[in-house]
């Protein structure tokens, strides 16, 4: 009998992929890339006993190795509102408001007290929905005398708990008095018992709103020190209504331990930048985050997808060779040897050499898919910039 030449078997080989198998239709993608594995030739007329000899041993479908297709991710950026910048996402964000009587002093035609509440609406607003808050309000009662100061310095107030719904905090912005004292360590104390551990820097931020310095006795630059070194890892950022000079370094003092900012606004309109200025710092790094886990993800699961079928591919080749090699051996050793031995060693090295090409196909395809996907997120990331 006539072997059949190994170069002339491309075609016959992808049609024997097909042998004893299903329907491999539901892969949409399968027919492009059997196109671009094929090596071209007509299909040799082998003969119907090596054909049915090699089939014995090729009753999986190849197909199956490339079933697994991979959903790309393209995240939801979002596009700019508006330097207090976040270094990492939040997580949790406490807004500390001074409750003390001089908060109830106007700056310009509102009282610190009014842009103070708009003030934390602004800063929650802007933050992904998953970020818990929380409101703490300090010194609001007692009231600003020297009779009235020890109640004011322990009033230490959670209004409205840590909570990934913003409704709470929204309603307990209108219980926030001005009445008392500044027992601004004292605030910070309590706002490092709500926050969790961590080890992540800068993903739990404390954001305190105050006209004035510590007037409770307490050492709140030593607490903001430990807030931000300690096991919460938190930031202290502070914002501070027409403080004076004197005053305004104090609080500077107190956002430096805490590892954060501190500015000074004296109007409204500077209140109303600088948040936007925070709202907009949030949502770049959202979009920076957003974008380097979907890359991140489409990455890992076009790997994940093509190991999977080189993984496949070698182990169906291994097994197949590995039984017919069997098989010819024990057929020789009884005296019975195939007479189209070559022929079938050349049809199953063929099928074996369009499976490799297939699955070359198949990198190309998710390669050239991920690679579309990483310049659509780029893009998109560009824009929103």
């Amino acid at each position: 009998m006539t072997a059949v030449p190994v170069r002339n078997l491309a075609a016959l080989a992808l049609a024997l992929t097909l042998i004893g198998c299903g329907d491999a239709s539901s892969d949409r993608h399968a027919a492009a890339d059997l196109d671009q594995a094929k090596a071209g030739g007509e299909a040799p007329g082998a003969s119907a006993e090596a054909r049915a000899y090699v089939a014995q041993f090729t009753k999986k479908d190849p197909e199956a190795c490339f079933k697994k297709d991979v959903t790309l991710k393209q995240p939801a950026l979002k596009g700019p509102a508006g330097q207090v910048t976040p270094r990492v996402p939040p997580t949790r964000v406490i807004v500390m408001i001074d409750g003390s009587g001089s908060m109830a002093g106007r700056m310009g035609g509102r009282t610190k007290l009014e842009l103070a509440r708009e003030a934390a609406l602004g800063f929650v607003e802007g933050l992904p929905a998953s970020v818990q808050t929380s409101l703490l309000v300090f010194g609001q009662q007692g009231n600003n005398s020297q009779a009235g100061k020890a109640k004011s310095c322990s009033a230490i107030d959670v209004l409205a708990p840590m909570s990934a719904d913003r409704g709470p905090l929204r309603a307990a912005l209108g219980q926030v008095r001005a009445v008392g004292w500044t027992p601004l360590a004292a605030g910070l104390d309590r706002a490092e018992a709500l926050l969790a551990a961590s080890t992540t820097p800068g993903e739990q931020i404390i954001y305190v709103v105050s006209d004035g310095e510590e007037t409770c006795d307490g050492d709140p630059v030593a607490v903001a020190r430990r807030i931000n070194g300690g096991r919460t890892r938190a930031i202290v950022n502070v914002i501070g209504f027409n403080l004076p000079s004197g005053e305004a370094a104090k609080l500077t003092a107190v956002a430096r331990a805490g590892g954060g900012g501190f500015v000074n606004l004296s109007n409204e309109t500077e209140l109303e930048r600088y948040t936007a200025q925070v709202r907009e710092s949030i949502r770049q790094t959202d979009n920076e985050v957003a974008t380097s886990i979907a890359t991140t993800d489409n990455n890992v699961a076009t790997s994940i997808a093509i190991t999977d079928a080189d993984t496949c591919t070698t182990i169906l080749a291994t097994d197949e060779d590995t039984a017919m090699t069997i098989d010819l051996t024990d057929r020789e050793t009884a005296g019975h040897p195939v007479p189209f031995k070559a022929e079938a060693k050349a049809l199953l090295k063929a099928r074996h050499d369009a499976m490799r090409a297939r699955l070359e196909a198949y990198r190309t395809r998710l390669t050239k898919a991920e690679a579309g996907a990483k310049r659509s997120i780029d893009s998109a990331a560009d824009a929103a910039r």
